[in-house]
């Protein structure tokens, strides 16, 4: 960029000193404080944008956090999300019934808030999430009125409207204490204090996040060209002024004169648009304790109508990465669910994703895959994976099938019943697991199962807990059973409806 600006102009291209301080904190930043983040978002927002990604792709990303996971639900079966309060189980119908760009990103939100929450509980970091929560809710509720087609991207877009003054508040930095002290100043002046400390604005690093992150275009233009009056870009500053104005309190001169503002933007009375931004502004606090930030749900400031109502509760806590411990009320809802969609006409793809996620998540593997059987009957080759190791089964399960040389894959698939297959001794079964086999996946337990359409086997399902080294006991075995024979029973049906086909190899 600077060669062409200096060809172009026949002048030196100059970097300022603002600008090498900027570049410099958006790397700290970038490096070594959100680093999780910036790289998420970007592959988040890309798979969103992507019209070839699919349920199946994002729910495999989903299932591999268990606090993303539960996050996912709980926020999947609030009003806010699922005004129809249908109860929502599993992460596929999640993403079927809310659509898989408003759950990229719902987990966009919930990776920012995740990452801030874990980071500082310094206050200003606290105040500054809680104004941009209540902007994204009053931004999203604004672009609802209006009929917009995502009112999620209005969401997030207005979310980060203050990235950059959430992520300089998260770091631990001798500036960011002196800056805290300055504004602590009766009378202090916001920007010329960062001018002063920083030399640039909080402003400014959050155009510079938001261009290295790349976090839509939606949000550029809120930032870069906020008066225009494109209605999705007016939706995310006017949410943001709403959210700012209301902590002078809902009774201000700001609220006034916005509350008019929106009123004659819906063409509503002024009455029914004060009541859509209260309701809005409850929604935000019990929207945030669902997102897990309990603590900025405190300080979004609600009016008097709602402040002895709403009762702010923490939402579900992160928890040390393990393994799933099998939940029988989360094999009864999601065992409910896959009868639910059987009688709907399912695609083969949409029932798969649901018996994996009960697999993996019910009974509690640490790992859950699904290999399909080529045309010619000679490869099996994972096509969808859950748990440890996901990445490297999806690349690495491929077994080729030979008559003359039977294995435990062949068997299972011969005999077209689930197995449970012990770790060593000298069973039938146990001399048929190759050492290809064992290579692979480890030596121990597993249980297998074969997919059949019309009498012909399609594939397999496998799941294990050698990598925690748990036992894979009777009962395991048993709820093991039961979703495949749902898995099996769902396939009948789309052979017979016509409703769906297998995932080609």
């Amino acid at each position: 960029m600077e060669d062409s600006f200096a060809k172009k102009t026949g002048t030196p291209f100059i970097v300022s000193e603002e600008s090498k301080m900027l570049e410099a904190w958006v790397r700290e930043i970038t490096v070594q404080d959100m680093p999780v983040f910036g790289s998420t978002a970007r592959n988040v927002l890309n798979l969103s944008k992507d019209a070839d990604s699919s349920v199946m792709e994002l729910a495999q990303i989903i299932l591999q956090d268990s606090t993303m996971t539960a996050r996912i639900l709980k926020l999947a079966n609030t009003i806010f999300y699922n005004p129809n309060t249908k109860p929502i189980s599993t992460v596929s119908r999640a993403i079927v019934l809310l659509g898989l760009e408003a759950v990229c990103n719902i987990c966009l939100t919930i990776k920012l808030i995740d990452t801030l929450v874990k980071s500082s509980s310094r206050e200003r970091l606290i105040g500054e999430m809680g104004l941009s929560i209540h902007a994204a809710v009053q931004a999203r509720n604004i672009a609802k009125q209006r009929g917009d087609k995502e009112p999620e991207e209005v969401f997030v877009a207005a979310l980060l409207m203050r990235v950059g003054r959430m992520a300089f508040w998260c770091c631990e930095h001798e500036k960011v204490d002196r800056l805290d002290e300055l504004l602590a100043t009766p009378g202090a002046d916001a920007q010329k204090a960062e001018a002063e400390i920083l030399g640039f604005s909080l402003n400014d690093l959050t155009k510079a996040l938001a261009k290295e992150w790349g976090l839509g275009d939606l949000l550029n233009e809120a930032l870069n060209a906020p008066l225009e009056e494109g209605p999705r870009v007016r939706s995310v500053v006017i949410g943001n002024r709403l959210a700012e104005a209301a902590e002078k309190g809902w009774d201000s001169r700001e609220i006034e004169q916005l509350t008019e503002e929106y009123a004659e933007l819906l063409g509503q009375p002024v009455e029914t648009a004060t009541q859509l931004l209260h309701d809005a502004a409850k929604d935000a606090a019990l929207i945030a304790c669902s997102y897990g930030a309990s603590t900025a749900a405190k300080v979004i400031p609600l009016p008097a109508e709602y402040q002895e109502q709403v009762e702010i509760q923490d939402g579900p806590q992160a928890r040390e990465k393990g393994f799933p411990a099998a939940d029988p009320m989360v094999q009864l809802d999601i065992l409910r669910e896959i009868k639910g969609l059987i009688s709907n006409r399912p695609t083969f793809n949409a029932l798969l994703e649901m018996v994996m996620e009960g697999i993996y998540r019910g009974i509690g593997m640490d790992r859950t895959l699904f290999a399909l059987l080529s045309p010619d009957h000679k490869l099996l080759k994972a096509k969808y994976a859950l748990g440890r190791d996901r990445e490297m089964l999806m690349s690495r399960f491929r077994f080729g099938l030979s008559k003359t040389e039977p294995d435990i894959f062949l068997y299972a698939m011969a005999k077209k019943k689930p197995l449970r297959v012990e770790p060593g001794g000298q069973s039938e079964l146990s001399r048929l697991v190759m050492p290809a086999i064992t290579g692979l996946l480890g030596k121990g337990g597993f249980l297998i199962a074969p997919l059949v359409i019309g009498n012909k086997p399609i594939g397999i399902i496998y799941a294990d807990r050698i990598p925690s080294g748990r036992k894979v006991d009777e009962d395991i075995f048993k709820s093991f059973e039961h979703f495949c024979a749902e898995a099996n029973m769902g396939l009948e049906f789309i052979a017979k409806r016509g409703a769906g086909r297998a995932v080609g190899p």
